[in-house]
């Protein structure tokens, strides 16, 4: 991608040296460009080079999984054979819908030999279980945090976003080889560094009905209309969202009336340090943000 072209040849002194493999899925290529683009300028922040899988392919998340578990189980295995190809230790996965399918597929090839020989059979090659996923908020919750703390020029006062999940995310620790508790108390205080007043609310873990949303389109609009109601009775006055299908159905659907601003975690990180290009991360959305930051001279 053209972003990863611009990063530094050589990390910033005194910053952590690495480079990421990621895996971007679908959405980092279309409708979720923001957050891509967002998440690289948070390596360049830290000093990070971002690498992509090479020659990656969609991770068969609710379409195939929904039809035929074997193809999706050949789709996400693909991409785990490219990772360990290519010497990837670590490969951090930036949506949690790919990031599930990835890791069901890992744990259905580490547990179930007749699974792995379908694999191979397929593609010729054996998984062997050597690479480890990672979802892309561990990066936000290791030493780096500090780097992006020293970093804020542009405290964000005047947003009282809401941390909004969804339910992916919060998926028993045997699927997501995390739990997402500790997270959520880390990540709170971090969002608070910013210079946000993070509201509590009951609705965090919540369905947004993105899988709902082509076949059941009313009961999506509901479940959303639903968040958002109770995001504004909290006083809150946008929406923190760590998913782009969720960031997407929640500022796409439901009622015109009620819509709010859905930033992603690192878009606040781009405004709060003055990251180059922030403003036209912002011009993605589909629900426009620019009134809410003018009206707190946040830009």
């Amino acid at each position: 991608m053209e972003e990863i072209d611009k990063l530094p040849e050589q990390p910033v002194e005194n910053k952590q040296q690495s480079r990421i493999y990621y895996y971007p899925g679908c959405s980092l290529m279309s409708s979720a460009k923001e957050l891509g683009e967002s998440l690289f300028a948070m390596a360049r922040l830290v000093g990070s080079w971002v690498e992509e899988l090479k020659d990656w392919n969609c991770c068969g998340s609710s379409p195939a999984h929904s039809v035929n578990q074997d193809y999706a189980l050949l789709l996400a295995g693909r991409n785990l054979l490219l990772a360990e190809k290519q010497g990837i230790d670590e490969l951090y996965v930036t949506c949690p819908s790919c990031y599930v399918r990835l890791r069901t597929a890992e744990n259905t090839l580490r547990h179930n030999p007749d699974k792995n020989d379908i694999l191979e059979d397929t593609t010729g090659q054996r998984y062997n279980g050597t690479v480890r996923l990672r979802f892309f908020l561990e990066v936000l919750t290791d030493s780096r945090r500090k780097f992006f703390k020293d970093a804020i020029v542009n405290p964000l006062k005047g947003l009282r976003p809401v941390l909004y999940f969804g339910c992916l995310l919060t998926r028993p620790e045997w699927i997501t080889g995390f739990d997402v508790l500790p997270y959520e108390a880390e990540l709170r205080s971090f969002v608070d560094s910013l210079g946000v007043e993070t509201k509590r609310w009951g609705y965090a873990k919540q369905c947004c009905g993105a899988h709902l949303a082509v076949t059941k389109p009313d009961l999506s609009d509901s479940q959303v209309d639903k968040i958002r109601d109770h995001a504004k009775r909290s006083n809150a006055n946008c929406i923190i969202s760590f998913c782009p299908l969720c960031q997407v159905n929640l500022e796409l659907r439901g009622s015109k009336e009620t819509r709010l601003p859905v930033f992603y975690i690192s878009e606040l990180i781009g405004l709060a340090c003055k990251l180059e290009n922030r403003e036209n991360w912002l011009k993605k959305h589909l629900v426009d943000p620019m009134p809410l930051l003018n009206e707190h001279n946040l830009l």
